[in-house]
């Protein structure tokens, strides 16, 4: 059985950032997971990314891996902020951050993960296995979608949600309907109205929310008022963005009305022109009631206190994710149960770490504990060097250097010293 100091346990940005770290630090390390899988395979071609060029960069310990680089290298025309940064481009970095940097990788899923006498056994979906003294959950948002109950039960054929999106092409002639106000239903719309689809919105919000276009151009004075904050413009962004760990010693609550408050659904600059006019969406809407009739998804719908009804051959739900570990199946029952999760949240310490010893958690479901950046790519700039401090650390303390006998205390030494 093969056995690693720690497994890593996705191959997104977080991931490959910390094995990178890990790396460069001399931790025997394995990530296990399909390298920028979520992005490959669950964001539709076309679509361009949110975050800025200046926030949208996986992290290594040294200089030269970032997107600027990237771009520099490819001879693509980079903007730190305002950039059109396409998903092709950013996979296409990601995977090559990865070729340089990430050799201990396996493309497998970890289908059962087990905790035995302080080491973890993980059973591999090839039929393999691998033991860990420690693990770190790197797997974005996967299994964490949310859709609401209405829809909830009803054939896959005719409800899916927008996590599992590439190709568009199937939409084409199709009657659409997107439930959601925020990016994830704004830029499937508009995809998915640029591929021939019919496209309809539904958006609980009273009104849609598009954000302003970000200015170059800015006096000192006013980016000193409102500064340009890597997940978004003003302080309480910059304070956000620049200090997860000053945000963790806030009260449990406190950070929870925070992380659930911020960034509400909204839709990025560029896309407003490709939505407006373009893309029937209809605000202060809610599904009462969904069915299946006559192979068409039928569904009642109140808007503004009128009741109507719609039919459509497909009701996407661009509803968002909910952090809850216990979704993942392959985490035993035992491992979760001493996790002590709060409603699906696991608890971390300032290492990132959860109160089983060992395992780490980084990413989006670490936002609780260190705020909204951690839902953000940019958030792997503090958790990559975070954890890979710690498990160097413990590495260290499991694995101390020989030691090196004094040459006067050696029988050799010894026999010399009598000789003389």
């Amino acid at each position: 059985m093969a056995t690693t100091d720690t497994a890593i346990i996705g191959a997104g940005p977080y991931g490959l950032s910390l094995a990178a770290h890990l790396d460069a630090a001399g931790v025997p390390h394995q990530v296990l997971g399909t390298p920028m899988e979520g992005w490959r395979n669950f964001a539709p071609p076309g679509m361009l990314m949110r975050s800025d060029g200046w926030s949208t960069s996986l992290y290594a310990p040294q200089r030269g891996y970032a997107l600027q680089d990237y771009c520099a290298l490819r001879g693509i025309r980079y903007q730190p902020i305002g950039m059109h940064l396409t998903r092709e481009t950013f996979i296409d970095y990601g995977l090559w951050f990865q070729q340089q940097l990430v050799d201990d990788l396996r493309q497998v899923d970890v289908v059962d993960m087990r905790r035995v006498d302080g080491m973890f056994h993980l059973a591999l979906s090839d039929g393999t296995s691998i033991v860990a003294r420690r693990v770190v959950l790197a797997l974005g948002l996967k299994g964490f979608e949310k859709t609401p109950p209405v829809l909830q039960g009803l054939p896959r054929e005719f409800v899916s949600h927008s996590c599992e999106y590439g190709d568009l092409e199937w939409v084409r002639g199709k009657d659409i309907v997107i439930v959601g106000g925020g990016q994830s239903a704004l830029g499937l719309a508009a995809l998915m109205n640029e591929n021939g689809g019919r496209i309809r919105v539904l958006a609980r919000e009273p009104v849609v929310t598009w954000n302003n276009k970000p200015q170059n151009n800015r006096s000192f004075i006013s980016r000193l008022i409102r500064p340009d904050g890597r997940i978004g413009p003003g302080w309480r962004a910059h304070i956000i963005a620049e200090w997860p760990f000053v945000f963790r010693a806030f009260g449990a609550q406190r950070r929870k009305q925070v992380v659930n408050s911020t960034w509400g659904p909204s839709g990025a600059w560029w896309l407003r022109d490709r939505v407006v006019n373009q893309v029937d969406v209809s605000v202060g809407s809610q599904i009462r009631h969904a069915a299946i009739d006559n192979n068409r998804i039928v569904l009642q719908v109140s808007m503004k206190d009128q009741q109507s009804q719609l039919e459509a051959d497909h009701v996407i739900a661009a509803t968002g994710f909910k952090t809850d570990l216990s979704r993942h199946a392959f985490l035993s029952r035992e491992i979760v149960q001493s996790m002590s999760l709060q409603d699906g949240v696991p608890e971390l310490t300032r290492h990132f770490e959860t109160s089983v010893r060992g395992l780490y958690v980084i990413g989006p479901a670490s936002a609780y504990s260190f705020g909204p950046v951690m839902r953000f790519i940019y958030g792997a700039k503090y958790a990559a060097p975070q954890v890979a401090r710690h498990i160097l650390k413990r590495y260290r303390h499991d694995n101390p250097a020989p030691r090196t006998t004094p040459a006067a205390a050696t029988p050799e030494a010894v026999a010399n010293q009598a000789d003389h």
